[in-house]
């Protein structure tokens, strides 16, 4: 059921407070739009369902002091996993496109075991693409699942106000922050992927309240987008590497330089941006 917005243009949004459910209903109509498709249309309706996934889980956490804990904890846990599991039916398509900005350094590498890698990674991708029972399993199951998630926060009936969402706005930047003043060029992946997550919140709450009208920050949106993109690459190179060190420890050896140039080439303009962005 498509969720109504109560936000009048005229309304005087800083006096008077806000329900929940107008902060989730964007997500939670995407949601049950593609549940309503094709699941494993892994370059649109994937992308789509775990990026409001990250959205809601983002919306939560600005609200959490609204919530009991037991509550709060279970939702996010269903949330994780749900996410969890749509990201292992699109990692295979990651692995492929990232292949795919690749290859034409690794040819110069290894060309023989550059065609297996790529029949293996085109394998992958086409198992699931294809395999039609587990295809409908999985899409039953992930209705199912996303289903009983939209019920559960379309029941949720919590007024909020700005000043406390700003504040946790705030909280969320700062966090990003600490992450990033202890970060160097030469931190490992797990820093750079909790400084990913945390941009990744503060960005979609930033969204969040643009949308009730709290921020107006165009350009700051676009910086974030852009850091988060720089971060996403970053880490897809990371996960394909280790893909490559498990499967094709030899090419893997000889092209770890080049892995690790575009790598640091990343992590510089994600720490170049982040100094231009504030709360």
């Amino acid at each position: 059921m498509v969720m109504q917005s109560v936000i009048d243009n005229g309304l005087d949004i800083y006096g008077k407070p806000i329900n929940l459910k107008i902060l989730l209903e964007k997500d939670i109509n995407k949601l049950n739009a593609v549940s309503r498709e094709d699941h494993l249309n892994i370059d649109k309706s994937i992308h789509t369902i775990r990026k409001s996934l990250k959205s809601i889980s983002a919306i939560l956490l600005l609200c959490e002091v609204h919530f009991k804990s037991e509550q709060y904890l279970s939702l996010k846990s269903y949330i994780k996993s749900l996410s969890k599991k749509y990201g292992e039916v699109r990692e295979p398509y990651v692995f492929l496109q990232t292949f795919n900005r690749m290859e034409d350094k690794l040819k110069y590498f290894d060309s023989s075991n550059l065609f297996e890698l790529r029949y293996n990674l085109e394998l992958q991708y086409n198992l699931i693409d294809h395999d039609i029972k587990s295809r409908n399993e999985k899409i039953q199951s992930g209705k199912e699942s996303i289903l009983k998630l939209t019920e559960e926060l379309s029941n949720l009936d919590i007024n909020l106000k700005h000043k406390p969402l700003k504040r946790r706005l705030l909280i969320s930047f700062q966090r990003s922050r600490r992450i990033f003043k202890k970060l160097s060029l030469r931190s490992s992946a797990d820093e750079y992927h909790r400084f990913r997550k945390w941009c990744k919140i503060f960005y979609h709450q930033q969204i969040i309240l643009n949308r009730i009208g709290s921020e107006k920050t165009s350009k700051k949106h676009k910086k974030l987008y852009k850091l988060t993109e720089f971060l996403g690459n970053e880490h897809d190179l990371q996960v394909f590497y280790q893909y490559l060190s498990t499967h094709f420890p030899e090419l893997s050896q000889l092209s770890e330089g080049l892995f690790k140039l575009k790598i640091k080439g990343l992590r510089k303009k994600a720490l170049a941006l982040y100094p231009k962005i504030s709360c």
